[in-house]
């Protein structure tokens, strides 16, 4: 098989995952229950994007492929790691309102210029 046809083969698995994992979802859970889970049911869509867009080696397809649950597995790395994407979003919020301050205290200079 050619790189193509082993990514193409994994990003079939992968989505199979998630179908399954939602199919699961769907008759196991209530709608609540459900909306409970949107985090993870985003981040696991993320997890296959990044697979999707990356360009992975073809040991590391490979692998992937030989590998079951390969989509959970990387989401419950990511829940148990360092990585705060809380902490990211705040940083990103302070970061955002440090620039509209700026650009308000610039527009005040302007004004009191003029």
């Amino acid at each position: 098989m050619d790189y193509d046809q082993l990514k193409d083969t994994l990003m079939k698995k992968i989505d199979q995952e998630l179908y399954n994992y939602k199919q699961n979802l769907i008759k196991n859970y209530t709608p609540k229950e459900i909306m409970q889970n949107a985090y993870e049911i985003n981040f696991k869509e993320q997890i296959r994007d990044i697979l999707d867009s990356s360009m992975l080696g073809r040991t590391e397809i490979k692998v992937l492929l030989k590998t079951d649950n390969v989509v959970e597995k990387l989401y419950n790395f990511w829940e148990s790691s360092d990585g705060n994407i809380w902490g990211l979003l705040e940083d990103k919020v302070k970061e955002k309102i440090q620039d509209i301050t700026l650009e308000y205290d610039k527009l005040k200079i302007q004004m009191k210029e003029r």
